[in-house]
């Protein structure tokens, strides 16, 4: 069982101090038991920045499939659980927590920044400019127990969307929800600004390294890396102007990567043999 105070130490020797602004991405169940469970975690880290710091996660919100209409009953509000992990959930459990009010892309934060962090982010905003209030707070971001089954960094994102890489996505409106709005209604929101394929964000690491930014350790049993978020944002920024087609993972079955992106059209149709190949042999067990 992990104690507070053998986290907190972790924490500290991860790169993570008083008065930071720390965005974090986990997978606790990497980390082990911990005492107190998700909420326990959450005060470790609250103790660790302390009352001049903020924590902030992810408490992105699942949407209807692609195409097909959005069921009511799916819609956004601030209460809704989160499909980020027990982190964010339990962050969003907390008294002192704040949430931005974007359909699709919310964000959890608790501590001094977490009204400015929170603020004027919904259905009118663009997903990822809250990653440029924490570059602004000079803040860091971290991954614990995540770090190779979902890699990289938000900042990633933010970098693709100043470059307009996000314009590469193939008809993201087709991906919708419903939202309570402020009047109590329930309207549907269309998502312009979906992100590009993360799952070989991995290949921003070894230049993480090259300029000396990435710290790594681990938190109970799970590996971990922290960077400073204006740094990691000015590198993958700089590789992504230079190469708009970095982040396309190597998954052949990726459909992200293969068919939904305007500069990859020309995959299409052997994506199709290959599910159809595919299909066929399980069919009739070959």
């Amino acid at each position: 069982m992990l104690t507070k105070n053998v986290i907190i130490r972790q924490l500290y020797s991860l790169g993570i101090g008083k008065n930071d602004v720390v965005l974090i991405r986990a997978d606790l169940g990497k980390v082990g038991r911990i005492e107190g469970g998700a909420f326990g975690f959450v005060d470790a880290l609250l103790d660790v920045v302390g009352e001049g710091g903020t924590i902030i996660s992810l408490a992105f919100t699942s949407w209807g499939s692609f195409i097909k209409k959005p069921k009511i009953e799916d819609a956004f509000d601030i209460s809704k659980k989160s499909y980020a992990g027990a982190l964010p959930n339990a962050m969003l459990r907390h008294p002192n927590a704040l949430r931005s009010k974007h359909p699709m892309c919310s964000y959890v934060a608790i501590g001094k920044y977490a009204s400015y962090f929170t603020a004027d982010h919904n259905e009118n905003s663009p997903a990822y400019e809250p990653i440029r209030k924490l570059i602004d707070l000079d803040g860091k971001c971290v991954l614990i127990g995540c770090v190779k089954n979902s890699p990289g960094f938000t900042t990633a994102h933010l970098a693709e969307a100043d470059l307009g890489l996000l314009k590469l996505n193939i008809f993201p409106s087709l991906n919708r929800v419903y939202y309570k709005s402020i009047d109590g209604q329930y309207k549907i929101f269309k998502r312009k600004d979906f992100g590009l394929c993360s799952d070989s964000y991995y290949k921003f690491y070894s230049h993480y390294v090259k300029e000396g930014i990435l710290h790594a350790g681990r938190i109970g049993k799970a590996y971990s890396i922290i960077v400073p978020a204006k740094e990691s944002y000015r590198i993958e920024k700089k590789i992504l102007e230079l190469n708009s087609k970095f982040s396309i993972c190597d998954s052949r079955d990726c459909i992200n990567c293969n068919i939904r992106r305007w500069d990859q059209l020309h995959k299409i149709p052997l994506f199709i043999i290959r599910k159809i190949i595919k299909k066929l042999f399980i069919k009739f067990n070959f």
